[in-house]
């Protein structure tokens, strides 16, 4: 694969996984919504497959958006998708499958909220401190967890080797460094 072909692939995945969020589903729902195996989903999101015309074409009928706008990487997605017929009807058919739908699967586990929504952002590509991570979360998705909650899921995602972590100096909140060494986190590249 050619470096412009494998950048057009990564920027179709990153699509791909825009789509499935403005409609609020996880691989899973999304490969049942569009009739799909998971691993063809999987395999786009993962630069392994190709995103064709043909399966751009079927989601832009599920979803009322043309395959073209879904292919062009200078359209923006409208979010208005999220209310198209289609996935209503889809919501309501498999209101009883919470594993189909990322509102739910993150509100179950904070683990699953850090792998399949805050690594899939673009926030954790550069190392960032906690604090940050906590700020971003905040102001991005509205939430906010207990405690030491996030801490511990960033450390587990880094024992499941989907994010990185190394110590640093802990940045104080006028912007200077201070002595003590804390963790910061960011994205495996290799994932």
């Amino acid at each position: 694969m050619t470096n412009q072909t494998n950048t057009y692939s990564q920027q179709m995945a990153i699509r791909l996984k825009q789509i499935m969020n403005h409609l609020d589903l996880t691989v899973a729902g999304f490969a049942a919504f569009i009739n799909r195996d998971a691993s063809h989903i999987y395999g786009i999101l993962n630069v392994s497959r190709d995103f064709s015309d043909a399966l751009a074409e079927h989601i832009g009928k599920l979803t009322g958006i043309k395959g073209a706008t879904i292919k062009n990487i200078n359209t923006e997605i409208p979010a208005s998708i999220s209310k198209c017929e289609s996935i209503v009807e889809f919501r309501k058919n498999n209101k009883a499958n919470p594993e189909y739908f990322l509102n739910t699967k993150t509100d179950r586990s904070i683990n699953a909220f850090v792998s399949d929504v805050l690594v899939e952002s673009k926030f954790l590509e550069i190392p960032r401190y906690l604090s940050e991570i906590e700020e971003f979360v905040a102001s991005k998705y509205d939430k906010s967890f207990v405690k030491d909650k996030l801490s511990k899921a960033l450390r587990y995602a880094v024992s499941k080797q989907t994010l990185k972590s190394e110590k640093k100096p802990i940045k104080l909140r006028n912007g200077d460094f201070g002595k003590r060494m804390v963790d910061v986190y960011w994205k495996n590249p290799h994932k």
